[in-house]
């Protein structure tokens, strides 16, 4: 007889338990947006310092404004590492240049015209860059893309990259009219549907883009300017076309600028399109 109630009252507890079990619910955490590390980025400030290391104590290559662009290469904790800036200081030492050309293997790029300051980037041996001036031992350049500064993370905000752009509806130009009511019930089949070839797809991206801006000739070109590269022994190639209205960027024919933008660029076409937001000479 006890043995009988041990056991009911054990079959008892068990069913209990399962009773409680399945009456409980689950409740889900909220799911929490990425962290972006890195892109394009505005400023939130002004007078934000851009450091050569991601320290506060380290030397202070240059200042941004309040809604300057930048672009953000990664993040180290409290810091980002964005493109040097194209107002940052740079030099090299002028026996490792000629002509504009690096003539070692490893040549590297200071924030000063002095071994003191921190090496901010390097030079490949035959990389060209752009002198702005001679002095002594040292050779200021214009800031290469290899070129970097430290910025703290909670000055800059780093732009969520834009949403795709939806797939084009193909529509018929031309649909048939409506069928009788003294036609038969069975109708012939309707004519297919052209589905729109996935090469048309469209890729958007934000960009902050460096070229020399040129005027096009090809009147079958999608824009009136384009960004080029470099013109180094007599080769040059389309960077990017640029989608904004001539009377615009024509002050800006064959300088050496920096476009900000979304960029369009479909697989069928060769170079892609920035419908530019803002251009910018680099000094």
């Amino acid at each position: 007889m006890k043995k009988f109630v041990v056991l009911s009252l054990i079959s008892t507890g068990l069913i209990a338990g399962h009773v409680r079990a399945d009456s409980m619910t689950v409740v889900e955490a909220p799911a929490t947006a990425p962290v972006i590390n890195t892109g394009a980025g505005k400023v939130l400030k002004d007078n934000v310092n851009v450091r050569a290391r991601a320290d506060k104590t380290a030397e202070i290559l240059v200042q941004l404004k309040k809604g300057d662009a930048v672009e953000v290469k990664e993040r180290k904790g409290d810091w980002l590492c964005i493109v040097a800036p194209a107002q940052t200081k740079c030099f090299v030492s002028a026996k490792f240049l000629k002509a504009g050309v690096a003539t070692h293997d490893v040549v590297n790029v200071h924030g000063g015209p002095s071994m003191n300051f921190k090496d901010i980037g390097k030079l490949s041996k035959g990389e060209k860059v752009e002198v702005v001036e001679t002095k002594g031992e040292w050779t200021k350049i214009k800031p290469t893309g290899n070129c970097v500064g430290w910025v703290a993370a909670n000055l800059v905000e780093i732009l969520p990259p834009p949403a795709p752009m939806p797939a084009p509806i193909q529509t018929i130009e031309n649909p048939p009219a409506p069928m009788p009511a003294i036609l038969p019930v069975l109708a012939p089949a309707p004519a297919p549907v052209k589905i729109a070839d996935a090469s048309d797809d469209v890729h958007v991206q934000f960009v902050l883009k460096d070229g020399y801006l040129v005027a096009v000739t090809d009147s079958n070109a999608p824009a009136a300017y384009a960004l080029m590269t470099e013109n180094i022994m007599g080769r040059e190639y389309i960077i990017d076309y640029l989608d904004a209205p001539a009377a615009s960027l024509s002050r800006y024919e064959g300088k050496h600028v920096r476009v900000l933008g979304n960029q369009r660029w479909k697989r069928s076409e060769r170079v892609p399109v920035i419908a530019v937001e803002r251009c910018e000479m680099i000094w």
